[in-house]
């Protein structure tokens, strides 16, 4: 029990300290506040492009290919099992992830509303934008949700790859794939697929959705890569 609750504090604070502090406090919140700013001093037309996700993508993405391994060895150095210490990093992650995407999206609200109240003509940059046509929080942010799961459960997925085979494999494994997806794609079986696909009627939130659960699936597919993992990553030869 006490490992256990040793390791989740570990996590739990890395992971705090990431995204609540570098990624919320000293980016995104004062980015923010730039932007409302640069909304009252000049006039921003329709063609501006208000951007505050950026930074909260990236380290998004960070912390699924760089998040790992230092807390995998302490973790193990305070006496915790491999198992132990994978489920509390990938429950500890989701959480924060979604509560960073959350906080993301209420600065995004503030944004959009004071460009409203002020009259600014202004947009913000969003990934629902593709999807959506009119400006709604809750539908943005289950959007925006699914993308930043995705960002961290792929990224995830690739590192956890890369950790058990190796440099080398992971390129060989690369390249395989490419070709391979190079003569489907001429061979019109993929462009079949993503027509297929394409013509199917679903709205832009399940669309959503099923990026979401595809997802969590690189994340569970991470599992049994990495519940028995060496303290070290394959070496590159």
């Amino acid at each position: 029990m006490i490992s256990t609750n040793g390791v989740f504090r570990l996590v739990y604070e890395d992971a705090s300290w990431y995204f609540g502090k570098q990624m919320l406090l000293f980016i995104t919140i004062p980015l923010t506040f730039v932007w409302i700013i640069l909304g009252f001093l000049f006039e921003l037309d329709h063609k501006t492009i208000a951007a505050i996700s950026g930074p909260a993508y990236f380290f998004v993405a960070g912390f699924g290919l760089f998040g790992f391994k230092p807390l995998f060895a302490l973790s193990i150095a305070m006496g915790s099992t491999r198992i132990q210490f994978l489920k509390k990093y990938l429950s500890v992650s989701v959480a924060a992830v979604t509560l960073s995407i959350l906080c993301l999206n209420v600065c995004q609200f503030a944004l959009v509303m004071i460009y409203k109240w002020n009259n600014v003509e202004a947009k913000i940059l969003h990934p629902a934008s593709l999807l959506l046509n009119e400006y709604q929080f809750f539908p943005y942010l289950w959007v925006d949700l699914m993308v930043g799961i995705a960002l961290f459960g792929f990224t995830f997925l690739f590192y956890a790859i890369f950790y058990r085979v190796g440099f080398t494999r992971s390129l060989i494994t690369l390249m395989i794939v490419t070709i391979a997806g190079l003569f489907l794609y001429y061979g019109n079986i993929l462009t079949t697929i993503f027509n297929w696909l394409w013509n199917i009627e679903m709205n832009a939130l399940a669309n959503a959705t099923i990026l979401g659960l595809l997802s969590l699936g690189a994340l569970f597919a991470t599992y049994p890569m990495l519940r028995n993992a060496p303290l070290h990553p394959k070496p590159k030869r």
